[in-house]
């Protein structure tokens, strides 16, 4: 049975490099993720309850890690947002 937690985020991402991943939530405050172009385990996202982030893996860049991590969380749309009223 899938997380109704999950409903709401995202299943996949493409990251700034133009990277596809693939997110699965563990079932707890961790997601694994997947080149989904590679099928490649590239590590897990764990978050904290202030909603801190850190990669576990070695094949992801910061800007990649960043990009999920931004997508989980929903402050990927508020950034989209403020760009935008800033006109960026």
């Amino acid at each position: 049975m899938r997380s109704k937690l999950f409903t709401d985020k995202p299943e996949t991402v493409k990251t700034g490099s133009e990277r596809w991943v693939r997110i699965v939530p563990n079932g707890d405050a961790t997601y694994s993720l997947f080149d989904l172009l590679n099928e490649i385990y590239l590590g897990r996202i764990l978050f904290d309850e202030d909603h801190n982030w850190i990669y576990d893996g070695r094949l992801l860049s910061v800007d990649d890690q960043e990009d999920i991590a931004a997508k989980l969380t929903g402050s990927q749309k508020e950034m989209d947002q403020l760009l935008k009223s800033l006109k960026l």
